[in-house]
Formats: C-alpha cells, structure tokens, sequence
C-alpha cells in the first residue's frame, strides 16, 4: 500500500479509536456533520488545486495510488476530511477534560 494512504488510514484509525474512547460529541446533527464536511472539503479542495498548479507543493507519484482529479491526488481528498475530523475530535478532547 502507498505510504501517504497507510498514513491517512492510520490517522483515521487513531482518531475512530479516540473518538469511541472519550465519546466526545462533536456534531450537533447530522446535517450539521454534512454540511460542516462540505464546507471543508470545498475550501480545502479549491486550496489545493490552486497550490498544485501553481507549483507550490506536489506529490511523489511512488508514495500515491495513482488516480488524480483535477491536480489532487485521491489520497488529498482523504487528507481533507480525515485531518478535520482528527483536528475536531482532539479538540473536543481538550475542551471536555479542561472545562470541568
């Protein structure tokens, strides 16, 4: 398996783990979960492309699966949503261990 994929799966990994370990809530519906996923996943996905065909980062072809939409990688697609959701629940992590 390409690296940057094992490494995205891992970190959602880690972050389901946590998640269920500390039952943090981090939606208040979920239309909020989509719509709040949508939102991210535009801006980051418009910051990308914008970035990649300007030439300001790229990707080693060895470390990806292969496919591409637009400039991106599959696995940036991935790295949009997984890091926001790790971000979130760590976050809410903190929040509910230090507001006590």
């Amino acid at each position: 398996m390409p690296e940057y994929a094992f490494i995205l799966l891992l970190l959602l990994f880690i972050t389901v783990l946590l998640h269920h370990r500390y039952k943090v809530k981090i939606y208040k519906s979920r239309a909020h979960l989509i719509a709040t996923n949508i939102i991210l996943l535009i801006v980051g996905i418009l910051w990308d492309q914008y970035a990649i065909s300007r030439g300001h980062w790229g990707f080693g072809q060895q470390f990806l699966l292969g496919p591409r939409i637009g400039f991106m990688p599959i696995e940036e697609y991935g790295f949009a949503l997984i890091t926001v959701y790790f971000v979130l629940v760590v976050f809410r992590i903190f929040e509910k261990k230090y507001n006590h």
